[in-house]
C-alpha cells in the first residue's frame, strides 16, 4: 500500500491550478500545490492586469453556465480575502447579425438564464464612441454582466485561501515527470517525488511536455495598451468589447480602469499567435509583434493613439477545437487534465477549479461537461 504525501497534488497554480488547490482545500482535502515559478508570476498565460468577463459566452452555449457559478465564486472569494478582483461594468458584443459572435452570445445569455440587450448600429456608435466606425450592418448585444477580472490578484487571493484552509505550497519547484501508479500518482520533481492519490495537471503550456499531449499546441502571443488621444477613455465610453472583423478574426478591449492603460487585443495571424516552446519563448518584443496592434487601432477605433504604450508576451495554449480539456486524461485515470485555455479560460477559472476538484475526488460529472472532456479526442500519441 501507497503511502501518499496528499490525496491531491495539483502541478501548477495558475489560472486554474490556483482555483483548484482553493477549492479542495476549501473542502478539507489534504492537497499539495506546486508552482515552478512564483505566484502570480510574468511567464505563463495568467497575467496582464485584467482578463475579459463575460457571462454571455460566444465560444460555446454552456459556458454562460460556467461563468455565472465563475462569478459567483469571485464575489466569495472577494468575501474570503477582502480583496477586489471583478469589477462589471457591462461589455458590447459587435458584429454582423448572423455573426457567431451575436448568435452564440445570444444563444450563451438564453441558456444560462442571463439576459442581454438588444442594440442598433446608432446605439452603439452612440454610446460607445470608440466603435464610431463600426460597419453600418453590424448591430450589438450589452451584457451587463461583463466586466474585467483581476488574474494576478486572483491568482494570489485563490493560494492565500487555500494556504488558509490548509493547503501545503511548493513554490520555485519545477515537475520533470508525472506517472500513474497501481493506486495513485507519482509527481516527480527537480528536489523530490510525491506521491498521491490524484494529480491534477495545470501546468499551461508545459502540459504537451508534461504529459505528451501532442494535440494542444502552445503559442506566443502579445498584449498592448493604448492612451487616449485627448482625456479619458473609460470604461463608461469604452468598456468590455468583442467586434466582428471576419469569420475568423475578432478585436477585443476595454477602456482605462484602475488607473491603466486602454487594453486593445488585436486579430490573430500567423505572426502574433504563433507556436512556440514555452521554455525557449522569445520575450524580447520586435517591431512585428505591435505592427498587427498598432493598425487595428488605426483602422477600427476612434480617439485612441495607434502607439502602444506598454507590450507584454503571453502564451496560450490551444486545444483542437478551441475549448478547454477538463478531466481525466481517460476514463478511470488518476491524471486530471486542466488545459487548452484557448484564450477565453480566466473568466471561468473559479468555476473550473471548482470542477477540478470535484473531478479529481472522482465524483460523476455532468453531462453538459462533455464538450470539454478529454476524451472527445485522441491527444496521445
Amino acid at each position: 500500500m501507497t503511502k501518499y504525501d496528499a490525496d491531491v497534488v495539483v502541478v501548477g497554480l495558475g489560472a486554474l491550478g490556483s482555483m483548484a488547490l482553493w477549492r479542495l482545500a476549501a473542502r478539507g482535502v489534504d492537497v499539495i500545490g506546486i508552482e515552478q515559478f512564483d505566484i502570480a508570476h510574468n511567464l505563463g498565460s495568467s497575467h496582464g492586469d485584467t482578463r475579459l468577463f463575460r457571462t454571455a459566452c460566444f465560444e460555446h452555449p454552456d459556458l454562460g453556465a460556467m461563468a455565472v457559478r465563475s462569478r459567483d465564486l469571485f464575489r466569495e472569494l472577494e468575501d474570503v480575502t477582502n480583496t477586489t478582483l471583478l469589477t462589471l461594468t457591462g461589455g458590447v458584443m459587435i458584429g454582423p447579425p448572423d455573426s457567431e459572435l451575436i448568435v452564440g452570445t445570444r444563444q450563451a445569455a438564453a441558456t444560462a438564464g442571463e439576459s442581454v440587450e438588444e442594440l442598433s448600429w446608432a446605439d452603439v456608435v452612440e454610446r460607445f464612441p470608440p466603435h464610431a466606425s463600426t460597419d453600418p450592418s453590424y448591430v450589438g448585444l450589452w451584457d451587463p454582466n461583463a466586466g474585467a477580472v483581476r488574474p494576478e490578484a486572483s491568482i494570489s487571493a485563490a493560494v492565500q485561501a487555500a494556504k488558509a484552509a490548509g493547503a501545503d505550497v511548493r513554490v520555485r519547484t519545477k515537475v520533470t515527470g508525472i506517472r500513474e501508479i497501481s493506486d495513485g500518482v507519482e509527481v516527480e520533481t527537480e528536489d523530490r517525488t510525491y506521491t498521491a492519490r490524484t494529480v491534477v495537471v495545470a501546468a499551461g503550456t508545459w502540459i504537451p511536455k508534461l504529459l505528451d499531449l501532442p494535440g494542444l499546441t502552445p503559442v506566443r502571443t502579445i498584449m498592448t495598451w493604448f492612451r487616449a488621444s485627448e482625456g479619458v477613455l473609460g470604461m463608461d465610453r469604452m468598456p468590455v468589447f468583442i467586434r466582428h472583423i471576419n469569420d475568423q478574426q475578432t478585436i477585443w478591449g476595454h477602456g482605462q480602469i484602475d488607473g491603466l492603460p486602454i487594453k486593445v487585443g488585436a486579430p490573430d495571424n500567423e505572426y502574433n499567435v504563433r507556436p512556440t516552446d514555452p521554455d525557449t519563448i522569445d520575450r524580447v518584443l520586435a517591431e512585428e509583434d505591435i505592427a498587427a496592434a498598432r493598425e487595428t487601432v488605426a483602422r477600427y477605433l476612434d480617439g485612441i493613439d495607434p502607439e502602444p504604450v506598454l507590450a507584454y508576451t503571453c502564451m496560450i495554449t490551444f486545444s483542437p477545437d478551441h475549448q478547454f480539456v477538463l478531466g481525466p486524461r481517460e476514463n478511470g485515470s488518476r491524471v486530471i487534465i486542466a488545459g487548452g485555455d484557448s484564450g477565453h479560460a480566466f473568466k471561468h477559472a473559479s468555476a473550473i477549479g471548482e470542477f477540478l476538484a470535484g473531478s479529481a475526488l472522482g465524483e460523476p460529472t455532468s453531462d453538459r461537461y462533455a464538450f470539454v472532456s478529454p476524451t472527445r479526442f485522441q491527444l496521445t500519441r
